[in-house]
């Protein structure tokens, strides 16, 4: 692998920035960086989490939301933090089997890769560690991660260019003062064999700290050759530099390969209104992958990262993190498809039915009329084709932030300023890839494919600069909380396809289009506290993401930036003496940018050139309940409900995307007794009905400029619920478990495509042993 020369330079700056901004504090700190270690007490930062939490499942602050301390009954928006006590209780690799508890969560396409969830039904992909963004191909390993905290609605200073539903940040596991760790192996039935091991202490004179995690997993899925097979290795240094300073390294390496699953296609007779079953024939662990050699989203991941903050004076601190990171993907992978869709959109209602093929019949274009003939029958000789990409992506990445507290017994004022670089540079070649086709019946597994030339050759460069500038007022005894801010984004880059054809007049062959932008966004937001525990909030907040195509902006067929705004209100309480809290949110989003067909081309004749696509608003709206602590110190639970509406400009329901969706997930644990040591814990998530396609773009041949007919997805994928189980036993340092996942054995599906539905597990059943030190 070629090594990137800004390695050493971006390595120094993590460790000699830092050092600069521990001088600026006073002559004691000085002198407790270069002298014996002292007795003074360790001031935390403002920037930095207390591991003090309220309970199990509940912690009462979170720094996601503005890079900040914050406590989550001050925050004018949703919060939820996931402690890593209930990540290990959920005991899953993918962060996702957890965030599905939270309200508004659901799982998106693709389950096994991407790392894909929706977020008040806005699909988000890739993951924000540490709050800093990346991708790849494979899901991440919830064996490095601490805590994750999950802020709803568009982020202006987090991640002012992600989806507007909101973020998921991951926060990484760092070393600690204390000795600690543990080792647990895990075998099972279905995507279960893995090791971890994790240990944490104090080095030196206990002003350094170390922390190794470290995981591997090699396991097989239900569906035949289906597979994960990964290593995570990730070192972390911490250096106290005085009692107000703390420098932390770490380093990630992730290799991590998963099958590209083909998937079984949806029988050719189900339509959008008929109700959902599998092709008839197919065994539903069918898999005709050629091997992993070339079914694989595979990604190797190194990142190096460093993280300082510092209390400078008793008012003023200061935080800088910087990341760099290289990301090499192979992503290969293939479908098979039918000799016929089966079927035909019903050019009056936009519906998909099955078994039909509507005609048209009339020969004036003004007044259409259609009629309804049956399908050809669907041959079962299947085609078998695919895809083959390789890519590779550079990321660096450096923030700095300041705060400035003024805390008096009348108001507490916290100033944040702060700026944000990042830098991407990615390369994908695409090339096709045929297999011979095959029959169910008489399917053997193939050899390698025939590899067509590389059809594509993208390159993407991109640099974004954020700045930016919030204001807390906490007034009248804390009870009312104002706050406010704005940011600007800017970008510039270049991106293209090396192997495009020449398309006059803004093309040549092969041209890298030139793009960039710049947007300010602004938040605000009120918290009242009429009683101690109980919080009243409402909240605007915005983001601008940059486009993604170039030539589309300078086509005008794009705008430079889509913009998410929202509007929320709702109630925080917290209850049990603060070991709970429950809180009630509604929300309106509105997403810019969303391009769509322009109905006045549905006149007859229709105009030449054709107008160009509308840029229209998406728009979500819904509510929210979401319950999360213990209600007792032997009962930890967390529960959510949320109903919601998402849909495009055309009001068409979008892929993968339930609108309904409900979780629970209770622990009981036993402490005195003869049964002392024991645990239970059982988690139920719910899903309904979900687009299993994406719709065709545009309308049907029977829409008028006045009746303009959307089409609507192929079929749509069942409500489903999902139980999940497991019963534990801690004896001194050791923990045996047993999980039980799908428990009451219930067929649920992944959304692909309407020729590729991913199949869940059925009931399985994994055992653990873990040793705690």
């Amino acid at each position: 692998m070629k090594r990137n020369p800004l390695l050493r330079g971006v390595a120094a700056l993590a460790l000699t920035a830092p050092l600069g901004f521990a001088q600026l504090a006073n002559p004691e700190v000085a002198r407790a960086v270069r002298g014996p270690e002292t007795e003074e007490a360790v001031v935390l930062s403002p920037f930095e989490i207390s591991a003090h939490q309220p309970a199990r499942y509940q912690a009462a602050e979170a720094a996601s939301g503005g890079r900040i301390r914050t406590n989550i009954m001050d925050s004018p928006t949703s919060v939820t933090v996931l402690t890593g006590a209930f990540l290990e209780d959920v005991g899953s690799a993918r962060f996702r089997d957890a965030a599905k508890y939270v309200a508004g969560i659901s799982e998106s396409t693709i389950p096994n890769g991407h790392d894909r969830v929706n977020i008040r039904g806005f699909q988000t992909q890739g993951r924000r560690i540490d709050g800093f963004s990346t991708f790849a191909q494979s899901n991440y390993d919830s064996a490095a991660i601490e805590r994750i905290e999950i802020i709803k609605g568009p982020d202006s200073v987090l991640q002012p260019a992600g989806v507007p539903g909101g973020t998921i940040n991951l926060v990484t596991k760092r070393p600690q003062f204390t000795p600690g760790g543990y080792v647990k192996a895990q075998l099972g039935q279905y995507d279960a064999n893995r090791v971890e091991a994790d240990v944490t202490g104090p080095l030196a004179d206990g002003r350094l700290a170390y922390r190794l995690v470290a995981a591997a997993q090699d396991s097989e899925g239900y569906v035949k050759r289906s597979y994960r097979e990964s290593l995570l290795v990730s070192p972390s240094l911490s250096w106290r530099l005085a009692p107000q300073s703390l420098l932390t390294l770490r380093y990630e390496y992730l290799d991590a390969d998963v099958a590209n699953p083909e998937g079984i296609p949806v029988d050719p007779g189900v339509g959008t209104t008929t109700g959902f079953r599998l092709m008839q024939g197919i065994p539903r662990d069918f898999n005709p992958a050629p091997g992993k050699k070339h079914s694989v989203r595979g990604a190797e991941t190194h990142a190096l990262s460093f993280h300082f903050s510092s209390t400078l004076t008793d008012r003023l601190s200061v935080r800088l993190a910087g990341r760099i990171g290289y990301v090499d993907q192979d992503e290969q992978g293939f479908g098979f498809g039918l000799s016929h869709p089966g079927g035909s959109h019903n050019p009056y209602t936009g519906n998909w039915e099955g078994g039909v093929l509507w005609v048209k019949t009339s020969v004036d274009p003004a007044t259409p009329t259609f009629v309804a003939t049956p399908a050809p029958v669907v041959s079962d000789t299947f085609q078998h084709f695919g895809v083959h990409n390789i890519s590779n992506r550079r990321e660096r990445d450096i923030q700095n932030d300041w705060a400035y507290i003024v805390d008096n017994p009348a108001v507490k004022s916290t100033t944040m300023v702060g700026f944000a670089y990042n830098y991407f540079h990615g390369n994908v070649q695409t090339r096709n890839e045929q297999l011979p086709d095959f029959t169910v019946a008489g399917w053997t597994q193939p050899g390698a494919p025939l590899e067509f030339p590389i059809s594509r050759d993208t390159r993407d460069i991109t640099s974004r600069y954020q700045v930016y500038l919030t204001e807390s007022l906490e007034l009248l005894d804390r009870r009312l909380v104002l706050s406010g801010g704005v940011s600007h984004l800017s970008y510039n880059g270049t991106s293209g396809n090396k192997l495009s054809a020449a398309s006059p007049p803004l093309t040549v062959a092969g041209q890298m289009f030139p793009g960039s932008g710049s947007k300010a966004t602004y938040n605000y937001g009120l918290v009242a506290k009429p009683l101690e525990n109980l919080s009243l909030y409402f909240g605007h907040s915005e983001n601008a993401v940059p486009a993604g195509n170039f030539e589309q902006v300078m086509r005008g067929t794009a705008p430079a930036f889509s913009q998410g705004k929202q509007d929320e209100f709702g109630a925080k309480m917290l209850l049990f003496g603060g070991r709970l809290i429950a809180s009630v949110a509604y929300y309106e989003i509105e997403q810019t940018g969303y391009g769509v067909y322009n109905p006045a081309n549905l006149v007859s004749p229709a105009p030449s050139p054709l107008l160009p696509d509308l840029i229209l608003s998406r728009e979500a709206k819904g509510w929210e309940f979401q319950v999360t602590g213990n209600i007792t110190p032997s009962l930890s639970v967390i529960a959510s409900y949320d109903d919601m509406k998402n849909r495009d400009p055309n009001g068409v329901i979008l892929r993968g995307t339930p609108e309904q969706t409900a979780a629970a997930f209770v622990r009981y644990a036993v402490t005195s007794g003869p049964l002392n040591g024991v645990a239970v814990g059982i988690g139920v998530n719910y899903a309904s009905k979900a687009a299993g396609d994406i719709p065709r773009a545009g309308f049907t041949e029977a829409s008028t400029p006045d009746n303009p007919i959307p089409y609507q997805p192929t079929f749509y994928l069942p409500a489903r619920t999902i139980a999940d189980a497991y019963v534990s036993y801690t004896r001194g340092s050791f923990v045996y478990r047993v999980d039980v996942t799908n428990l009451t054995n219930a067929r649920h599906y992944g959304h692909l495509s309407r020729n590729n539905i991913m199949v869940g597990n059925p009931a399985a059943i994994s055992g653990s042993v873990t040793w705690k030190f």
